[in-house]
C-alpha cells in the first residue's frame, strides 16, 4: 500500500541558507505509489490499471472472470513455477519468513509476473480479502497471497531507500555527500528502491520550482550546487539532481563499459558533448608515454578503444530488448517505449558517425557495427525479440 515517508529537509546542508524557502521544507519523499520499484520503466496508465476500482472489483462478474482468464494466459509456465515454489511454504512458515522467500525469488521473477502480483496485491488491499475469487476455479487467490508478500518486501526496500536519502542529505556539504555516495555504491545500496525514492523527490522538487514567481525564478537561476561551504547556496532540486548525477556516475563504474557508455550518452542532452564522448570512448586511444617532467612522448601505433564498438552494440541490443519486455508486461505504454527506443536509435546513429570518423567509412569496424545493429532497429520478423521482448 502507499505510504508517506519523511526525512531531514534539504536545508540541513550548511551551505543552504540563502536559497528560496521550500513549499514543503520537511518532506523528502512525498509519497510512494503502487508502482513496482524493481521495474525501471513505469507509466501512469499501468499504475491506473493496477489501482483503479474498476480493475479491482469489475463491474460484472463475467467481465472479471474474462479478465482473470486473459491475465492467467499472460503468465507463462515458468512464472507459475515460481509462484508454486513460493506457495509450497504457505502455512508452514511465518509471514515474515514467507516474505523472505519472496524477496529471494525476486531476481528470477519476470517483469510481467511482478506487475501481475502487484496488481493482485492492490486488489487484495481494496477488497480486504486475499482469498477472493479462489472459489471460482482460478488461481487469483494464490497470486494475491504472493502479491501481498511481494508488496511488503518492496515497501520495506523503499523505506531503506528513504532512509539512505535522508542520511545523504544530512552529510552537510557536497564533498562529504560525494564520499557518502561512493560508500553507498560500494555497499550495493544504490538499488532501484533508492532511485524510486530519489525520482519521487526530484519530481516533487520540480513541481515546487514550477510554482515560483518570476522574481524567485530569476534568483534561482543564479544558484548552482556548491562544492564547498563558501562557494554559494543550493536549493533542494539542485541538490537532488546532483545526487542523481553522482549516483549514475558511481553505477557506471560498476557495469561493463558498453552499458556505462550508453547510460552516459542517454543522460547527456547536448549533442556536441555526446559527439565528444563517442569519439573519446569508441576511437583508438593515442599511444603515448608521459615523462617525469609531464611531457607526452607519442609512440607508434594506437591503443585499443576504451569501449570497443561491439560492446556498445551489445548494450544497445539489451536496452531495446528490455524496453520491449517491460512494454509487453504492461510496465509502460507504447508511446513511452517508442520514445525510449528512438533515443537508443539516435545514439546508434551518432555512434556510427564517430566510428566512421575514427576508423574510416570503409573500415571493417564500421561494417560490423552496422550489421550488428541491423536486427535491433530493423528486425525482419514481427516476432523478433526486439519487437516483442523476452
Amino acid at each position: 500500500a502507499a505510504f508517506v515517508v519523511f526525512a531531514s529537509p534539504a536545508e540541513s546542508f550548511s551551505s543552504v541558507g540563502g536559497g528560496r524557502p521550500s513549499t514543503h521544507p520537511d518532506a523528502v519523499t512525498r509519497y510512494i505509489s503502487h508502482s513496482s520499484p524493481i521495474i525501471a520503466l513505469q507509466s501512469s496508465a499501468a499504475d491506473a490499471d493496477a489501482g483503479s476500482p474498476d480493475s479491482a472489483t469489475g463491474s460484472k462478474a463475467e467481465d472479471s472472470s474474462a479478465a482473470n482468464a486473459k491475465n492467467d494466459c499472460d503468465l507463462t509456465d515458468a512464472d507459475w513455477a515460481v509462484v508454486d515454489q513460493i506457495l509450497k511454504f504457505d502455512g508452514k512458515v511465518s509471514d515474515a519468513a514467507l516474505e523472505g522467500i519472496v524477496g529471494a525469488a525476486l531476481n528470477i521473477m519476470h517483469p510481467r509476473l511482478v506487475l501481475r502480483l502487484r496488481t493482485e496485491a492492490a486488489k487484495a488491499v481494496e477488497d480486504n480479502d486475499t482469498e477472493q475469487a479462489a472459489d471460482e476455479g482460478d488461481r487469483v487467490g494464490d497470486l494475491r497471497k504472493v502479491g501481498v508478500a511481494l508488496s511488503n518486501v518492496l515497501d520495506d526496500r523503499l523505506k531503506g531507500g528513504r532512509d539512505l536519502l535522508a542520511e545523504l542529505l544530512k552529510t552537510g556539504e557536497i564533498r562529504k555527500l560525494d564520499g557518502a555516495l561512493g560508500k553507498a555504491s560500494r555497499e550495493g545500496k544504490l538499488d532501484m528502491a533508492f532511485f524510486t525514492v530519489l525520482n519521487m523527490n526530484i519530481r516533487d522538487a520540480q513541481y515546487e520550482a514550477s510554482q515560483l514567481s518570476e522574481e524567485e525564478r530569476a534568483k534561482l537561476a543564479e544558484v548552482s550546487v556548491p562544492t564547498d561551504d563558501d562557494s554559494g547556496v543550493a536549493d533542494r532540486l539542485q541538490i537532488l539532481q546532483h545526487v542523481y548525477t553522482r549516483c549514475q556516475e558511481e553505477l557506471e563504474k560498476a557495469v561493463i563499459p558498453g552499458v556505462g557508455l550508453l547510460n552516459k550518452l542517454l543522460r547527456t542532452e547536448d549533442i556536441s558533448i555526446r559527439a565528444n564522448q563517442l569519439r573519446h570512448y569508441l576511437g583508438p586511444q593515442p599511444n603515448v608515454v608521459v615523462t617525469p617532467d609531464g611531457k607526452e612522448v607519442p609512440l607508434q601505433g594506437n591503443k585499443e578503444a576504451l569501449v570497443p564498438p561491439q560492446e556498445l552494440i551489445s548494450a544497445l541490443s539489451r536496452a531495446v530488448k528490455q524496453i520491449r519486455t517491460v512494454e509487453k508486461a504492461g510496465g509502460t505504454d507504447v508511446e513511452t517505449a517508442a520514445g525510449l527506443v528512438e533515443n537508443c536509435r539516435q545514439v546508434a546513429i551518432e555512434a556510427r558517425m564517430a566510428i566512421a570518423e575514427a576508423y574510416g567509412v570503409d573500415s571493417p569496424e564500421l561494417m560490423d557495427f552496422e550489421n550488428g545493429l541491423q536486427p535491433v532497429f530493423r528486425p525482419t520478423s514481427s516476432g523478433s525479440e526486439y519487437i516483442k521482448g523476452d
